[in-house]
């Protein structure tokens, strides 16, 4: 019952999503409004990998004391009796699994474990109080700690990945420093690692974030990495937060920075913003996440064709990706990603 629920609130997002967006005068009159591509047939971020219809969900841990955690197993594993792992560290006040659904469901069906700790303390209190970023990394890290401990033998601790959004992002970077599990490789979702900048302003002037030091654990970090932007994400801005992280990791066996570009050709729009790898569940009205939270996440095919691409060459063992945005249903090709730096 709980998996049909869900997979109706996610419908149910999708098709809200699709409604807030009125596509650009691009299409010719009285012809009918193009459409986004869906999720691609082949290659990265597509189901041709697939080898599990269905997983199993673990908790541990206490919500109210920003402990909790979640692991999701495949009713298949990827290497038979085991299962590398992939660590999701969630943005600011979004601790809810749900709203990284589509990302969970991709990576379970592709028959890898995936664990989700929550460290942020939800509602006001999160917003108002739990603001030290150095207190919600332990919390992470200890609650990862807790899914491998009941995991056992079915996670390959020697194949873990790490993918944070957002403040995931910052977090991500001090991982290994604030001695989180060691992973092999780090994948930054729209980092945002300067964010008493990004606070708006009416939030600012009662919240003072205490971050991690990012720039000194990221110097350290050794292991393949990647970040992804997009070019509408006013909370971390490609030229700022993306920019400052790629400079940090000086020592990263491989670094490169992709921004995928909104598309308002057809209908729905594809919105390169803060929030496009997320998608709306409901737990936060669309006006609150437009508001603070530059956007409200839509299952579309930046997910598929740029964030899940981007992740399963990264799992893959690439160090670079060539990107298939697809094209609107009237032909049109979907606006390429670029490569930022190097």
């Amino acid at each position: 019952m709980y998996r049909l629920m869900r997979a109706a609130a996610l419908a149910a997002a999708v098709i809200t999503g699709a409604g807030l967006v009125v596509a650009a005068g691009a299409t010719p009159a009285g012809a009918a409004t193009p459409t986004p591509p869906g999720q691609q047939a082949t290659g990265y971020g597509s189901q041709a990998s697939a080898v599990s219809s269905g997983y199993w969900e673990g908790t541990a841990g206490n919500q109210w004391a920003g402990s909790e955690v979640w692991w999701y197993v495949p009713t298949t594993l990827k290497d038979g009796s085991s299962a590398p792992v992939v660590v999701m560290l969630h943005g600011f006040e979004l601790q809810a699994p749900q709203i990284y659904q589509g990302l969970i469901d991709h990576l379970t069906s592709e028959g890898y474990i995936v664990i989700f700790p929550q460290y942020n303390l939800a509602g006001l209190i999160g917003i108002l109080m739990d603001t030290n970023q150095n207190t919600m990394e332990q919390r992470a890290i200890s609650a990862v700690n807790d899914a491998l401990g009941h995991l056992g033998s079915l996670a390959e601790r020697n194949h873990i990945a790490l993918w944070g959004h957002s403040l995931g992002g910052s977090l991500a970077a001090c991982w290994t420093a604030d001695g989180g599990v060691p992973v092999q490789s780090i994948m930054f979702a729209n980092p945002s690692v300067n964010p008493n900048a990004s606070l708006p302003s009416f939030v600012a002037s009662f919240v003072h974030i205490t971050p991690v030091p990012w720039q000194s654990c990221a110097a350290g970090i050794t292991v393949p990495t990647m970040i992804l932007t997009g070019d509408q994400d006013t909370i971390a801005p490609p030229s700022v937060d993306p920019t400052m992280l790629y400079d940090a990791l000086t020592h990263a066996s491989s670094r490169v920075v992709y921004e995928a570009h909104s598309d308002t050709h057809g209908s729905p729009a594809l919105l390169a913003n803060h929030m496009a790898s997320t998608t709306s569940t409901g737990i936060l009205p669309s006006w609150l996440s437009d508001f603070v939270f530059d956007g409200t996440g839509t299952l579309d095919a930046l997910d598929y064709r740029f964030y899940w691409a981007a992740l399963d060459a990264q799992l893959a063992g690439q160090t670079g990706v060539s990107f298939d945005m697809g094209s609107w249903s009237d032909g049109v090709p979907v606006a390429p990603v670029t490569q930022l730096l190097p």
